[in-house]
């Protein structure tokens, strides 16, 4: 046989090959840029909503005891409306029932506790069976019982709630008063350790309920959406903790090749604007702190040898840590 024949023969064998080939190729390509898009809508969604959150509350301040419920329903609207017209749903109830669908979750994050907006059953006016977004009853962020007989509630901030199950007495204030009592309250990193634990497990072991109970009531209703737990980085729940936000869970959305599609969104509110943190010198050092540390306030500040002339203002350790400021060794910042 002439070569020119083995050549046409390999040509007609290998040419189905060369097609599928890139034909995959092509779809994983799409299927990549479809991804982003959907990344890119939640995130901006996310991004809108943690903005609207920020501008509803009036008179933030810097008190902390900011009521942001108005400002989750509208953040919450903000959030769905912004998806809905990035996939043209918009007025198509088809449409945005799916979407919802694939939106199961936002999860709100708030000093004293978190609330979730979730699909749930309902009964409609009409008595009928349908699925929307409803608001579930607030949680606390809470831990496991330390030293065998301390319940701890925690905030976003240093404020905890303790409740001592020997003495059946219950205290709160902020976790260093309980250094005496509680030893992993004597180290600023240890508590931020196991407050950002117990915010993190909290919000976690609510989800996983959710999920569950959501997956047993889709079963035989037609619904092609199962939802499974996402895996969020230790990184992105402190960047999440950092301030009062929240978080959406996205999950099957339609996809061209590979495993399905799951996303998770960060959103920080700053509903509650901190307290400033205060820089000052002392005993030759420069140290940022913040506003209601109790070393500055019952051992700096009583010093004959401090000069409060030295006090500085900073927004944030960013800004105290480029001027030469170190962080105060006996309180979180």
């Amino acid at each position: 046989m002439r070569l020119t024949s083995l050549a046409i023969i390999f040509v007609i064998i290998i040419c189905p090959f060369l097609f599928i080939s890139s034909q995959r190729s092509e779809a994983a390509i799409q299927d990549q840029r479809l991804r982003y898009y959907y990344d890119n809508a939640i995130d901006n969604a996310v991004q809108d909503a943690a903005f609207t959150l920020s501008k509803s509350v009036v008179n933030a301040g810097y008190n902390g005891n900011v009521d942001i419920e108005e400002g989750k329903k509208t953040a919450a609207i903000i959030f769905f409306d912004s998806i809905y017209y990035a996939f043209n749903a918009k007025g198509n109830p088809a449409s945005t029932a799916r979407i919802n669908a694939c939106i199961p979750v936002l999860i709100f994050l708030e000093n004293q506790g978190f609330s979730m907006y979730a699909l749930s059953p309902c009964i409609n006016e009409d008595n009928q069976s349908e699925l929307k977004h409803c608001w579930y009853p607030a949680q606390h962020y809470v831990s496991e019982p330390l030293e065998g007989r301390y319940i701890i509630r925690y905030t976003l901030e240093n404020k905890v709630y303790i409740y001592d199950s020997v003495d059946n007495t219950e205290h709160e204030g902020d976790y260093w008063e309980f250094s005496d009592k509680i030893s992993y309250f004597s180290d600023a990193q240890a508590f931020e350790t196991l407050r950002i634990s117990a915010v993190k497990n909290s919000v976690q072991l609510k989800l996983k309920d959710y999920m569950n109970v959501y997956n047993q009531w889709a079963t035989g209703r037609n619904l092609t959406v199962e939802l499974s737990f996402p895996s969020i980085k230790d990184s992105d729940w402190i960047r999440a903790l950092a301030d009062e936000g929240l978080i959406a869970f996205a999950q099957g959305f339609p996809t061209l090749v590979g495993k399905k599609y799951e996303h998770y969104a960060l959103g920080g509110g700053r509903v509650i604007r901190k307290p400033p943190l205060i820089g000052y010198s002392y005993n030759g050092v420069l140290y940022y702190c913040s506003e209601d540390c109790h070393y500055y306030h019952n051992t700096v500040i009583p010093d004959p040898s401090f000069d409060p002339d030295c006090i500085i203002y900073f927004s944030d350790t960013c800004s105290a840590a480029k001027e030469g400021y170190f962080p105060c060794p006996h309180c979180s910042r």
